[in-house]
């Protein structure tokens, strides 16, 4: 898999986006390889949100997805903290306010999340939600009678067999424009707190495709502005193949795990500046160029009339983000905290951004009087 050409790929991928170290590895049928530019294969990252999985499993293995939450009305259960579709706003400012100790995750959720405001009705749309997961880690946690660390520890990292993922500190700082000095706020932990490296990611993969309840993952409950979502995974079909995974951003670190059930094929990549994911995009079409025989589909631009692009031009702002949408030839523009963008219309209520920092990322209008913008519900202005 990992040939001389997949190896100059993953060189020139690195130098492009001026990624200062890149790891990766693939595991098809069982058979592991590795791959590493700027570090050593077995480096530790910082993962951030390829944690939401691990917090799944840890939720599947002692919670039911029927429970009540205890902190938000009935109406929300597990399952809608899990699949981002609880109607609630998703993040709450810089944690580090809530300090390092083992009291941190409970005084958020009991203290600040009862308050955090609510856009939606569950399951009206999909929203990404890291309030959700703090509120399912700490549910694990009382249910384990343990802390959140102690538990996962405990029921997911210990038979999963991984010897590098923790929630300490990774080899390597991160760089680029959202890097950020000091460790992860403990409360944040259930939703991107571990680091780990390539060959523990490559085997909680596998440990995934031989766990019963990985089935359970898999059955979509929400509809981002790409793909679907299951039980913290995010589904793709790639040329009619499923493929199921988590990427993660936080701190100058980017990270993508991948798994494919039919192939029984498992990738991971992981790197250490704001642009990697961009990097490792063009890497996993080469995984799915030689587990599937094709790439993603690159959607094609639709004609939208003036009249509906101009539908919705505005503000739109959530907890901690403000963003415009102005009106443009054949398109959309929008302008975010680090820039103006132009966005082509892929659908009729989608558009994709083409050039710079957020190239191929997407936006869509998925209720009136909302947008959504970084997977984020944003709510329209005046």
């Amino acid at each position: 898999m990992l040939d001389s050409s997949f190896l100059q790929a993953s060189e020139a991928a690195a130098l492009t986006w001026e990624v200062p170290a890149l790891a990766l590895g693939v595991s098809v049928g069982g058979a592991v390889e590795t791959h590493a530019i700027g570090c050593a294969p077995d480096t530790v990252f910082r993962v951030a949100s390829i944690t939401k999985p691990f917090t799944t499993a840890l939720c599947l293995g002692l919670l039911e997805l029927e429970e009540q939450t205890g902190i938000w009305p009935p109406d929300v259960r597990i399952r809608h903290l899990l699949s981002h579709t609880s109607g609630f706003d998703g993040d709450a400012g810089d944690l580090g306010r809530y300090g390092d100790g083992e009291d941190a995750l409970g005084e958020l959720v009991n203290e600040e999340l009862p308050q955090i405001r609510r856009f939606l009705g569950v399951e009206q749309a999909w929203s990404y939600a890291n309030t959700g997961y703090w509120i399912a880690g700490w549910k694990s946690a009382e249910r384990a009678g343990s802390s959140y660390e102690e538990a996962l520890a405990e029921h997911v990292i210990a038979p999963a067999g991984l010897e590098a993922t923790s929630f300490g500190e990774p080899d390597l700082v991160g760089a680029g424009a959202d890097a950020v000095p000091g460790p992860y706020p403990r409360a944040r932990r259930p939703s991107g707190g571990l680091v780990s490296n390539v060959p523990d990611l490559l085997r909680f993969g596998r440990w995934l495709l031989a766990w019963p309840e990985f089935a359970r993952m898999r059955v979509v409950h929400g509809k981002p502005t790409a793909g679907v979502y299951g039980l913290g995974l995010f589904g793709e079909r790639v040329d009619g193949v499923e493929v199921w995974g988590h990427g993660g951003s936080w701190g100058g670190f980017q990270s993508s795990l991948l798994i494919v059930p039919d192939r029984d094929a498992v990738f991971v990549g992981l790197t250490n500046h704001s642009h990697g994911g961009k990097a490792l995009w063009d890497l996993e079409n080469l995984f799915f160029e030689r587990v599937i025989g094709a790439r993603r589909r690159v959607p094609p631009t639709i004609d939208l009339p003036d009249e509906v692009r101009d539908a919705f031009t505005g503000s739109y702002a959530n907890s901690d983000a403000w963003i415009e949408v102005d009106f443009a030839v054949g398109g959309l523009s929008v302008k975010l905290d680090d820039g103006e963008f132009a966005a082509r219309p892929i659908g009729e209520r989608t558009f994709e951004i083409t050039e710079g920092e957020h190239e191929r990322e997407r936006f869509d209008f998925p209720l009136e009087s909302f947008g959504r913008f970084g997977s984020r519900l944003a709510e329209r202005i005046g």
